[in-house]
């Protein structure tokens, strides 16, 4: 048994040498302390072990997602209640939304980038087109496809978090939806060349239904100064509008990563609109109607200063 531990202990430093080779961590990351508890068990080092004879290889990794609006599954007009600072209906339409540069998380807090599987459809480059809504007759503006994870390649090995960048690489976000490849053809998902894209797109109704009022919640960049029609921006926009998401204790064999709107909308008046802007918050920084749910998504708002997202939790 001696010699089996040291044989294994010689095979476990070998492979930590490989591994530091390939920039990545070694606390978690394909050998060593898989549950970063500063302890190497038996369990651990056998794992290390085989890792190290398959060359720690890449492996198939999904990230799985989920659209909630409080405690209920999206579902295309479904009816929700308790919304907004004033306890109101909301009948929700549209659920969809970019996420880019993903990275997983090692114990030791080491990024690991995550390869994505280009997919021609949901997956392009770095980023990834997550579409919650089936086309339902209240979702007209949609389709019937559904894209609700993020696949690609990483070393196999021990991952306890996921950051993402919620939106459209600047470098891919000035084009001209037209012309543009999947998932960057979608018309919905843009707004005009300067602008670019719609980050996330959010549509319902709120109040009575007889006397209901639009609210939309589209995010996305601002301020962007481009030459004219079609050249693009040059240089980033004022207002990039493009949050980095960390999310701990995620294990993507086992978590969910659950998009919920209920907190982000939860101190807005959802019934009423500031006049001469587009209905609810469409990310102008003169719509007031933004002021409550921009820190809620990790940005600031004038001079309110950007709180803890809370668009995405773990579970």
């Amino acid at each position: 048994m001696k010699q089996v531990i040291t044989t294994m202990v010689l095979v476990l430093s070998m492979a930590t040498v490989a591994i530091a080779q390939r920039g990545i961590g070694v606390n978690g990351e394909c050998v060593g302390d898989g549950d970063g508890n500063g302890q190497v068990v038996i369990s651990e080092l056998v794992t290390a072990v085989r890792n190290a004879l398959d060359g720690c290889a890449d492996r198939q990794i999904e990230i799985n997602f989920a659209a909630m609006v409080g405690d209920r599954a999206f579902e295309c007009g479904g009816t929700y209640e308790g919304m907004g600072a004033a306890g109101t209906d909301l009948r929700v339409n549209d659920f969809r939304l970019y996420v880019s540069n993903v990275r997983l998380l090692t114990p030791a807090g080491d990024e690991v980038p995550l390869a994505l599987e280009q997919d021609g459809i949901w997956q392009r480059d770095s980023l990834a087109l997550l579409d919650f809504e089936d086309g339902a007759i209240a979702c007209t503006v949609g389709n019937d496809l559904l894209n609700t994870s993020v696949r690609g390649t990483a070393p196999a090995g021990v991952y306890t978090g996921v950051r993402f960048d919620f939106g459209v690489p600047f470098d891919m976000n000035h084009g001209d939806a037209e012309s543009e490849t999947e998932p960057l053809n979608i018309s919905a998902m843009f707004w005009n060349w300067n602008g670019g894209y719609k980050f996330i797109r959010i549509d319902a109704f709120a109040g009575p239904v007889d006397t209901s009022t639009n609210y939309n919640l589209h995010l996305g960049s601002t301020g962007c100064n481009g030459a004219a029609p079609p050249i693009p921006p040059t240089e980033e926009c004022m207002n990039p509008n493009r949050p980095e998401i960390t999310l701990t204790g995620f294990n993507p064999d086992t978590n969910v990563i659950i998009a919920d709107i209920a907190q982000v909308l939860a101190d807005a008046d959802l019934e009423s609109n500031q006049e001469g802007t587009a209905p609810g918050c469409q990310s102008q920084p003169f719509d007031m109607d933004c002021a409550t749910v921009f820190p809620k998504l990790g940005l600031p708002f004038g001079a309110t200063p950007a709180g803890p997202q809370q668009l995405f939790r773990v579970e």
